[in-house]
């Protein structure tokens, strides 16, 4: 569900997660299960911090990224901005069939992003749009990616995030599958960043 590894990812530091649960009943008088899952990972890259964040808004890769590296079935731009992005996304699903059927087939959320380039830090948050069928606010996540120099033209990301959902009942099947969706997302997104670098270093050295 969420957009941004696994066994063995290119990690240079060690993967943090932490779960918090509570339950209650909800001012409708429904009882709830609220799961929170909070990770953390890094990755060395082969690219200053520069390079970076000039691939992470560069359209073309976005586009590449999440139609053929993560496999979404839609992607698209609603505003890009020099400070700020929003992105309307259709993730493909690969979660149990009660998840599934709670989050709803149709599922689609927007990526709202600001980012602080002094600080080399984008922040951003999933808003799940009114025209989505399914139960708004079941699941939601939001996140920063910091990016800090590591040398000459290198340089360490660092993923924070912050996955949540309020349900009755499948509280440990969501929280692994996300957490099991999550690492697969990084693995993949890692990859295709790190083959991206590589496929347009003479463009890149050409500037």
């Amino acid at each position: 569900v969420a957009a941004s590894g696994g066994a063995g990812p290119p990690g240079v530091g060690g993967r943090l997660s932490h779960a918090v649960r509570a339950s209650g009943r909800s001012s409708t008088g429904s009882w709830y299960e609220a799961v929170m899952k909070q990770l953390r990972q890094s990755w060395a890259l082969p690219c200053g911090v520069d390079r970076f964040w000039e691939i992470f808004f560069d359209e073309a890769y976005s586009r590449a990224l999440y139609l053929e590296g993560l496999q979404f079935k839609g992607y698209r731009v609603i505003s890009l901005e020099e400070t700020s992005r929003k992105l309307h996304l259709s993730p493909k699903l690969n979660v149990p069939g009660p998840i599934a059927k709670l989050i709803g087939d149709s599922f689609a959320y927007e990526q709202h992003g600001s980012f602080d380039r002094a600080a080399g830090l984008f922040t951003w948050r999933m808003v799940q749009p009114g025209d989505v069928k399914g139960k708004p606010g079941a699941v939601t996540s939001s996140g920063t990616i910091r990016v800090t120099a590591d040398g000459a033209d290198r340089c360490t990301r660092t993923d924070e995030v912050t996955v949540s959902a309020s349900v009755f009942g499948l509280a440990g099947m969501i929280e692994s599958a996300m957490e099991k969706e999550l690492k697969s997302s990084w693995d993949s997104e890692i990859a295709f960043f790190k083959r991206w670098v590589a496929e347009h270093r003479e463009s890149s050295l050409a500037r």
